[in-house]
């Protein structure tokens, strides 16, 4: 992939990665901390990705879902990064039992997660986030989301994402 391919590449994944840290942030607002935590995983393993794009990384190397993996490979080049394990850990934890029954020893994932949880995962994600975007920012990198997204951060209505439409 050439160079500026690359770059728009890893910009799309930032940003992707970003919007998906608003949405886990929406959740977990919601009560909805099971998909909190799956949305702040993804969010950070999306920032990764993006990195390792802008890094010019071998295609193998974004083939994984792993938090830790994606940033054990990038620290050898972004060492702050290092400093960011045990919250890639924390994330990785929430990668398949926070959205499968068959998950967990027994019920479903909404009974298992709560607000702690989701607030630790979006704590997380947040950090490594911000990590990224020191890299970036230090390159003179700064990406704006597009138009044409909603933000969920910001809804049209004032009701909470968690309540029942009782009209």
């Amino acid at each position: 992939m050439a160079e500026h391919g690359r770059q728009e590449e890893a910009r799309r994944w930032y940003l992707q990665g970003r919007h998906d840290l608003r949405a886990a942030s929406w959740n977990q607002r919601g009560g909805f901390h099971d998909t909190a935590c799956f949305l702040a995983q993804q969010a950070a393993e999306k920032v990764l990705k993006s990195l390792h794009y802008s890094l010019g990384s071998s295609r193998h190397t974004l083939l994984t879902h792993s938090v830790v993996e994606l940033l054990r490979k990038a620290e050898r080049r972004v060492p702050a990064l290092k400093e960011h394990l045990e919250h890639a850990r924390e994330l990785d934890l929430h990668y398949v039992p926070s959205r499968y029954p068959n998950g967990l020893p027994s019920g479903y994932p909404h009974l298992f997660y709560a607000r702690e949880t989701a607030a630790k995962a979006l704590g997380a994600s947040q950090a490594i986030l911000a990590a990224v975007e020191k890299f970036y920012a230090e390159r003179g990198v700064l990406w704006d989301e597009e138009e044409g997204g909603e933000d969920p951060a910001e809804p049209e209505s004032s009701q909470d994402p968690g309540e029942k439409n009782e009209g």
